[in-house]
């Protein structure tokens, strides 16, 4: 019995509880490649989805922290009238002496004189720099003519805060990191969704070729029922042999229903991993098996703990702890600025003006903060150990990992060779029986024990060669590739 080999895609109409009937490809039943069940599940697969939005997320957040880290222009304006209240003096003396009196209330910014006043200042800060521009116009109540003006520029910049560079700097270092845990997340679910699309798509493509393997056993099994019953007729077998051959022919029967069956379930296991209906209708195109990874142990381990999204999530999580533990220890340390201002005063009705300088420097020191800042400290000193056990832990699983997806490669890859021998000796051993039965020299059983002993190493067959795609999958993921 030569069996058949198969290349392409055969299309079985299956209905579960029935044997399946033989059918050949249709054009009515779409064939669809791996490729595109990968950039359908890259489309519609929902947890990208969400990381998609984690990582526009965190981008919203890295801008708005490299906004905050630069220079911002504020203008302010206002006018208000203020007056006496009735039946009280107002302090204002002569036109000139009012004057004088709204201009040092202006110079010293501690009120506001009767009268009309306009106000208008434009304002540049930044983490570390802060220059201001203020200006005010005062028309006393009672004389249009009694007006005075005030311009005053002022600035502050912090030379040291306790962090390097300015705390306004962690603060940006944060936000990248955090964008950049984003992004390795965002990798990450399309590594995880790619894999489990492979993994969905060869095991059902194995189940395609298991049903034409199944296929084929059923229609061996009933040609050797037909040829023993025509030897019963002519007294060259016994019932027995008929018996035989009709329990041999229900059980490739019920091997062609259970391939069926599992090919209906594993093809709605891939249209949840891509995103389609799982009553759709397809079949699965050729495509080569994974290529093998050409490397040692020494190199898989390096290459894992290099790609692993898992360690660079960590990587980067313990260095923004970092960061995060030098701010918190940066605000035992004093804040020190300089400030300065320069104003001109003008009083238009006295044809009077004056101006005032200042400068200095500041220093703010935490004195008594409850216990606070120790806390904090505390907290990040914690949760850094955390994340440095973690990483320790993850490189660990890892190396398990990468060390058991090597040994299952070679395991199946062996597997598959021995397989493939057995159903050459399997078949040798088939067209053996039958000459052996042509020359009398054989029974019918005989036959049909090497047809079914060709049949189960045939179906064995096929689930080594799964088996061995699945497992240069799983070597691959454990890679991070």
């Amino acid at each position: 019995m030569k069996r058949m080999s198969f290349v392409g895609i055969a299309t079985i109409s299956l209905c579960l509880g029935a044997v399946p009937a033989f059918a050949q490809a249709s054009p009515a039943v779409p064939v669809v490649t791996l490729e595109e069940t990968l950039k359908v599940a890259e489309k519609n697969g929902p947890n990208l989805k969400v990381a998609r939005y984690s990582l526009s997320i965190a981008q919203a957040q890295l801008n708005q922290a490299r906004a905050r880290s630069g220079l911002a222009l504020s203008a302010t304006g206002a006018y208000f009238h203020e007056d006496s209240l009735p039946g009280t003096t107002a302090s204002t003396g002569s036109a000139g002496g009012s004057s004088a009196a709204a201009q040092a209330a202006i110079a010293a910014g501690t009120a506001s004189p009767v009268g009309e006043n306009f106000q208008g200042g434009l304002s540049l800060t930044g983490p570390s720099t802060s220059v201001s521009l203020q200006a005010q116009h005062l028309i006393e109540e009672g004389s249009y003519h009694d007006q005075v003006s005030a311009l005053k520029l002022s600035g502050s910049q912090t030379l040291f805060d306790g962090y390097p560079g300015g705390r306004g700097t962690a603060t940006l270092k944060e936000a990248e990191y955090a964008y950049r845990i984003a992004e390795v997340t965002y990798d990450s679910s399309a590594l995880a969704i790619a894999f489990q699309v492979k993994q969905t798509y060869y095991t059902l493509l194995g189940d395609q070729h298991a049903l034409l393997v199944q296929e084929a056993n059923v229609s061996q099994a009933r040609e050797d029922l037909a040829r023993i019953e025509a030897f019963l007729k002519a007294d060259q077998a016994t019932q027995l042999d008929v018996l035989q051959a009709q329990i041999a022919l229900k059980q490739a029967e019920l091997a062609l229903k259970t391939a069926g069956n599992q090919l209906v379930v594993d093809r709605k296991d891939l249209s949840l991993a891509v995103g389609w209906p799982l009553d759709k209708s397809y079949s699965l195109a050729e495509t080569p098996a994974p290529p093998i990874p050409t490397l040692d142990a020494g190199q898989a381990l390096r290459i894992a703990f290099e790609n692993r999204p898992e360690l660079k999530q960590l990587a980067l999580s313990i260095a923004s702890g970092d960061v995060a533990l030098s701010l918190s220890r940066s605000e035992y340390l004093p804040v020190v600025a300089v400030t300065g201002s320069l104003s001109v005063n003008q009083d238009w009705t006295a044809n009077f003006n004056s101006g005032t300088y200042a400068a200095g420097i500041s220093v703010s020191l935490p004195v008594f903060e409850n216990g606070l800042l120790a806390a904090q400290v505390k907290q990040g000193q914690v949760q850094l150990a955390s994340l440095e056990v973690q990483q320790a832990q993850e490189q660990q699983s890892i190396t398990i990992a990468v060390q058991s997806a090597l040994f299952v490669v070679g395991q199946d890859s062996e597997n598959l060779a021995l397989s493939q021998q057995s159903v050459t000796a399997a078949q040798g051993q088939y067209d053996l029986e039958k000459a052996k039965f042509g020359a009398g020299l054989a029974t019918n059983l005989d036959v049909l024990q090497a047809s079914a002993a060709l049949m189960s190493t045939e179906s064995a067959l096929e689930q080594a060669k799964n088996a061995y795609s699945l497992a240069i999958l799983n070597l691959s993921n454990a890679l991070g590739l």
